[in-house]
């Protein structure tokens, strides 16, 4: 019976765990264009744009691991637990991971046509442009902006309560949960 999950699949998260979690105060920071005078007058002229094209290209980053993590869960077993869930433990664990499922690819698409049809560039760290998603129009641009920030809250509120979980049944129910993406 396996108990943990597999290197690719433990990798996957953890790599996404860090990149949302610096993805979240970044974005908060960078990409609110009330703060370029302070960012530049703090880091350079034109670090606002340098920090501000790293978010969009960890955004693209993001959206790949995700979904390179949803075709790794499709064929990969679910391991098994040491101690099983109670019934609204699995209702509360699937309702938080569906919802970063869903949000860590939905978030970066609506980001992508966003700014795509505000007409700005896509940079994947000075590599490459991504194409844009859709024509350029700024009232669909500003629309599709309009809750980013919003989502921003809930995949951290997310965050708080997946960690949360974590250390519940780690120190509380002591029940080895954790070792599944650790051991």
């Amino acid at each position: 019976m396996r108990t943990t999950y597999s290197g690719l699949q433990k990798g996957l998260h953890w790599i996404i765990a860090l990149l949302v979690s610096g993805m979240i105060p970044a974005g908060f920071i960078f990409t609110d264009f009330d703060n370029k005078a302070a960012i530049e007058g703090v880091f350079g002229v034109g670090s606002f744009n340098v920090f501000y094209n790293m978010h969009k290209s960890t955004g693209f980053l993001i959206l790949f691991l995700m979904l390179l993590r949803v075709v790794v869960k499709l064929v990969s077993r679910k391991p098994e637990y040491e101690v099983p869930l109670t019934g609204p433990e699995k209702a509360a664990s699937g309702a938080v991971h569906g919802l970063f499922y869903v949000l860590l690819i939905a978030l970066p698409v609506r980001v992508w046509a966003g700014v795509s049809a505000y007409s700005a560039p896509l940079p994947v760290y000075g590599l490459f442009d991504m194409p844009p998603l859709v024509a350029k129009d700024r009232d669909l641009s500003e629309a599709l902006f309009e809750f980013h920030g919003l989502i921003a809250v809930i995949v951290a509120g997310l965050v708080f309560a997946h960690i949360g979980a974590a250390l519940y049944h780690q120190f509380v129910k002591k029940d080895g949960l954790i070792h599944r993406m650790t051991g």
